[in-house]
């Protein structure tokens, strides 16, 4: 196959419905001890900063980066 790029992202720590209900986190002291957790040391992550992230990937510029897994997750891959 030639000219196929294919990439993916895992999301963790992010303020997706999904995660806050599995994580208790709607409970505001349980986010704030979640939150606490980040290596960031700072908020949940949002969907503005997955959407830039992302953007790098779908604009069509980065036809040479293939066939990675990208973790955004607020510093828990390192």
């Amino acid at each position: 196959m030639d000219g196929v790029t294919v990439n993916a992202i895992g999301t963790n720590y992010m303020e997706f419905s999904g995660f806050l209900k599995a994580a208790g986190a709607d409970d505001p002291e349980r986010r704030k001890k979640i939150e606490a957790q980040v290596p960031a040391r700072r908020h949940l992550g949002i969907m503005d900063e997955l959407a830039e992230f992302t953007a790098v990937l779908l604009d069509g510029r980065s036809k040479f980066q293939t066939g990675q897994f990208f973790s955004h997750n607020g510093g828990w891959s390192i």
